[in-house]
């Protein structure tokens, strides 16, 4: 059964009324996109998260509900620093050093080489009683998916697009976001607190700040 109208409004009134004008999306939040698309989303992402938050907050939530709140705030905001990595990585500076070397890694690759040589390799080529291949190297294509992203954010430092704080904390966040699989969070032992869910927040704002600043005079 829904509230009450007079309840809704009560509710809607108090939570955007804690919401930024939308002004200040377009002159704060992650103007360095040009993917006007990929922006909006990142922007109803914010907007979702913030309303999700303060709803929990005006219900002064508590045990089973505040981990409900921080989980959501950490999974939320995290994926937009995330979408806001790879844009940063794969649109504006793919061929960037930093970023070549993510997306193109060394793989080992087998040498086939006729039998009667391979058996003369085995008696020379011994270690520890294991057997030896032939192999050599090569630089391969990785699929931008299966990238860890803390490469990514590594790769941000290295192109002095963020500090050694922002890139901790980043990292960080990616491991509490991680933990939403319950038995890895039960591994873990972590103990959601309020601290996680704030940083999650800080963290959104302050990668944009520091991107938009440090993007001025790169490109």
């Amino acid at each position: 059964m829904p509230f009450s109208e007079e309840l809704q409004e009560k509710i809607i009134d108090y939570v955007y009324g804690h919401l930024p004008s939308e002004t200040w999306y377009d002159e704060n939040f992650y103007t360095f996109i040009k993917n006007d698309s990929l922006r909006q989303r990142l922007i109803v992402e914010y907007k979702n998260s913030r309303v999700i938050y303060k709803i929990f907050e005006g219900l002064q939530a508590k045990d089973e509900l505040l981990l409900a709140q921080i989980k959501t705030q950490v999974i939320m905001y995290v994926s937009i620093q995330e979408a806001g990595i790879n844009y940063v990585l794969f649109d504006l500076f793919e061929a960037k050093r930093p970023v070549q070397d993510l997306l193109f890694q060394d793989r080992n690759i087998r040498i086939m080489i006729p039998s009667q040589k391979e058996e003369k390799l085995k008696k020379e080529l011994i270690h520890d009683g294991k057997e030896i291949f032939t192999f050599y190297k090569e630089k391969k294509p990785v699929d931008k998916t299966k990238i860890r992203y803390d490469q990514k954010v590594e790769a941000c430092y290295k192109l002095n697009l963020i500090d050694t704080q922002l890139k901790d904390d980043l990292i960080k966040l990616y491991k509490y976001r991680n933990t939403v699989h319950i038995e890895s969070e039960l591994k873990q032992n972590l103990d959601y607190n309020l601290e996680m869910g704030n940083l999650a927040y800080r963290r959104v704002e302050g990668l944009s700040m520091q991107l938009t600043e440090s993007l001025k005079n790169l490109i």
